[in-house]
């Protein structure tokens, strides 16, 4: 395994933990903040990684249900 790889999901996570961590030194809310950029991060990871399905992902975020 090439260590100097990051995986997307890895990528994301780290890009999200620091914009997390620029946040936090803006006050109390910034802690909030951090929790929801880390999140975001790891569904745009998982995204870009395959492992969620874009579109039933969108559904599931607008409440679309499928009989499928």
């Amino acid at each position: 395994m090439n260590y100097m790889q990051l995986s997307p999901v890895a990528l994301s996570l780290l890009i999200a933990a620091a914009l997390g961590w620029a946040a936090l030194e803006h006050g109390a809310a910034g802690f909030m903040l951090m929790g929801f950029f880390l999140a975001i991060g790891l569904v745009i990871g998982r995204l870009a990684d395959g492992r969620i399905d874009a579109r039933k992902f969108w559904d599931l975020l607008t409440g679309r249900r499928s009989s499928s």
